[in-house]
């Protein structure tokens, strides 16, 4: 993770000081955002300038699905995996399908991405697979953001080929961490033109910013890529995109870019996929309060409308959500966490049902 720094001092030191000159006071933008979305900008330029090198169709071979189902854990190449994954009581196609895809420089069994996987696996009501690109989007930054496209699209070529064996599009949903949520977008939009439908949902777990903030909706996750896409935000204008991407947005403490308990960028990023791992284990525990900002929350200003975040999230839920967390494991505060101060009338809370 630490190379996104490296990234963003190198174009800050190349853009900072026509930013400085150009920078509008009338923009909707503070100067900080102005900055990071004008530094977003040159990362994509650069993704443009440097191409694509070496054989694709060997890149794309390194790719393998991961398939947990009770304990047993196995591991298929891409290339092998519909083959495997249609065999005779191996993949249910009458259960949704979760798919966790890591993050830059991350793989299938780090500790984020492999306890979110466990979390769903644990319930025994889903088949539950991981991408793992480790050799895609392990390179260097603007390398695996080039690839990130290439994987989306290979990952669905195979969810196109599960739903031509009888799984249902409805049934598909894709968890992206970082540079994974894109990955994700792509993938719902490929599979959009293969099958002329939409994948269920996908769920973006604080989006990688650098190349991705105010890029056009067809070159990042965006809300169009699913029937729901929701998005957790922790880590905005460092390693997180600083826009709301999805149908409902949710901003832990604000969104970032620290999270209380985090010294390091890359706890305050990684924060977003914990809690969702959280609210698959227990489904109450976060609540969040439709808000305009994070300082109308602050001064309690918030509709009267809340919305359970992560694995309970409904997919009729729309527009940004604001909560606190706490500083440590279990990170949930349910009801609490929707005000600037303890609270209040928790009936909605206490009355909502969720397995």
């Amino acid at each position: 993770m630490h190379t996104y720094y490296n990234i963003i001092l190198l174009l800050f030191a190349v853009c900072s000081l026509t930013l400085a000159q150009n920078y509008s006071r009338g923009s909707d933008l503070s100067f900080v955002e102005s900055v990071y979305v004008k530094l977003s900008g040159a990362c994509r330029a650069m993704v443009d300038l440097s191409g694509t090198s070496g054989d694709q169709n060997e890149l794309i071979s390194t790719l393998k699905i991961v398939q947990l189902a009770g304990n047993t854990i196995n591991s298929y190449p891409i290339n092998e995996s519909f083959v495997a994954l249609t065999q005779p009581s191996v993949f249910d196609i009458t259960k949704q399908t979760k798919v966790i895809i890591h993050g830059f420089r991350d793989s299938s069994q780090s500790a984020v991405p492999l306890e979110l996987a466990q979390a769903y696996n644990d319930k025994q009501m889903f088949n539950v697979l991981m991408l793992d690109a480790e050799e895609m989007l392990g390179k260097r930054y603007i390398s695996s953001v080039r690839n990130a496209r290439l994987v989306g699209k290979r990952l669905a070529n195979l969810l196109a080929n599960l739903e031509n064996f009888g799984a249902n599009a409805e049934d598909f949903h894709l968890l992206g961490i970082s540079l994974g949520a894109h990955v994700a977008g792509w993938a719902g939009k490929y599979f959009k033109q293969y099958k002329a439908k939409h994948l269920g949902r996908i769920s973006g777990l604080d989006p990688a910013g650098p190349c991705f903030s105010h890029a056009y909706s067809e070159q990042r996750l965006d809300k169009t890529d699913a029937n729901y896409v929701d998005v957790i935000h922790s880590n905005r204008l460092v390693q997180g995109v600083i826009e709301p991407l999805g149908h409902s947005d949710y901003y832990l403490n604000g969104g970032g870019p620290t999270q209380p308990g985090c010294f390091m960028p890359s706890c305050s990023h990684l924060r977003a996929a914990q809690v969702y791992t959280e609210s698959v284990k227990t489904p109450k525990s976060f609540v969040g309060v439709r808000c305009k900002s994070w300082k109308h929350f602050q001064a309690n200003a918030c509709e009267k409308d809340f919305s359970v975040l992560g694995y309970g999230s409904s997919t009729t839920t729309r527009g940004l959500y604001y909560l606190r967390t706490g500083g440590s494991a279990p990170y949930g505060l349910g009801m609490d966490g929707t005000k600037a101060t303890r609270t209040t009338n928790d009936y909605w809370f206490r009355t909502l049902n969720l397995t």
